[in-house]
């Protein structure tokens, strides 16, 4: 009797939902009349799932009530905008919590989602659609970021492209993360932060898209997502890839002036020195050491001359160019790992024709050679 409330319930909330968007919103009447009964055969085997599948009893229903809940919200999100596409709202701090990814009987959360994603594994093998759902975890149990999708059983490239996370090596500790339930790919719509996202909208901008097509919005940006999707072998070369490269060509050039204290050349002084200085013919190609976005490119400084700043991981590193007697990308052009940024020279305060090399970390200056292979 209580399951069959609980349909009722949700029923009608439905129901209103459906009513409420077309009012206020200039959404088609067919598709969310198709969305209606898509989510109606989805409710129903949802929970019976719910009963059957996992075995909650009654006494925990009412709590993975309220998750599924946040689901169907989630789900009725959808709204159309003057550009014409239809989203669904995900607002991360509104998910459910996974307090912890470590499997307890109390941990009630994380054996819901470990289920619906076993569960939406079957369905998508039974040629069915998944449930779309998201969580919420602070990654506070310090797992790597292969750990963490290993213990999620959901794809790297899902996780990586759904939270912004550019390399597999990155940092995730103590970052808040989204984790859906079905493996694919979140390509965004708007220009790509990274070289993964930048390489996946290269390769999906033939992507024959219907016009139903839906789309999530998660924090303000719009991604597509692609059900069951992996990473091409260039992505995942890209995507893998942590190393830096040099900044000129190994056998172009000499260490002139190391890193730390030393005596300025023009005034005489004991001055830190936040970088390494690359004695090189003028002329020779200078090239980013990562992909990442032009910061800064200025001319006619004072003290550098032309030189470029490169914003890499969105802005967790820094690394700037200097003295150059030309410069090629402008600022916030997307540059990838390798590319030619501009040509050694000895503009503004230099004594000879070389590259003035730095690298920040957090915006603290870091020994070059600490990151670079350098000898």
């Amino acid at each position: 009797m209580e399951l069959v409330n609980l349909i009722v319930r949700l029923e009608l909330l439905q129901k209103k939902m459906v009513l409420a968007l077309l009012t206020l919103k200039n959404v088609s009447a067919v598709d969310l009349a198709q969305l209606h009964v898509q989510q109606k055969q989805l409710l129903k085997n949802s929970l019976l799932f719910i009963n059957n599948g996992t075995g909650l009893s009654f006494i925990r229903q009412p709590r993975f009530f309220n998750i599924f809940l946040v689901s169907l919200i989630l789900t009725f999100a959808a709204y159309a905008q003057n550009d014409g596409l239809n989203r669904i709202v995900i607002e991360k701090e509104k998910l459910p919590v996974i307090e912890s990814l470590s499997p307890s009987r109390a941990n009630t959360v994380l054996k819901d989602y470990n289920s619906i994603v076993e569960s939406n594994s079957k369905l998508i093998s039974a040629g069915r659609e998944p449930e779309y759902m998201f969580f919420q975890y602070k990654n506070t149990e310090r797992f790597t970021f292969q750990a963490l999708a290993a213990r999620c059983c959901i794809t790297q490239e899902t996780l990586a492209t759904l939270n912004q996370i550019e390399n597999a090596q990155d940092d995730i500790k103590e970052k808040t993360l989204i984790l859906p339930v079905v493996s694919g790919l979140f390509i965004p719509v708007e220009r790509g932060i990274n070289s993964v996202e930048v390489l996946l909208q290269e390769n999906y901008s033939t992507q024959t898209l219907t016009k139903n097509t839906i789309y999530y919005n998660i924090n303000g940006r719009d991604y597509l997502f692609l059900c069951g999707k992996r990473f091409s072998p260039t992505e995942r070369a890209y995507f893998l890839d942590s190393a830096l490269r040099l900044p000129l060509d190994s056998e172009s050039f000499w260490v002139s002036s190391e890193f730390g204290k030393r005596k300025n050349p023009f005034s005489g002084e004991m001055k830190n020195h936040n970088g390494i200085d690359l004695a090189a013919a003028e002329g020779t190609p200078v090239y980013a050491i990562k992909d990442g976005a032009v910061y800064a490119a200025i001319e006619n400084d004072a003290e550098f001359g032309n030189y470029i700043i490169l914003s890499h991981d969105q802005g967790k590193m820094t690394s700037v160019y200097a003295h150059l007697s030309k410069i090629r990308p402008e600022r916030y052009q997307y540059v990838k790992k390798g590319e030619v940024i501009g040509y050694v020279g000895q503009t503004g305060m230099a004594t000879g024709p070389h590259l003035h090399f730095e690298i920040r970390q957090g915006g603290k200056a870091e020994d070059p050679r600490n990151r670079l292979n350098i000898e």
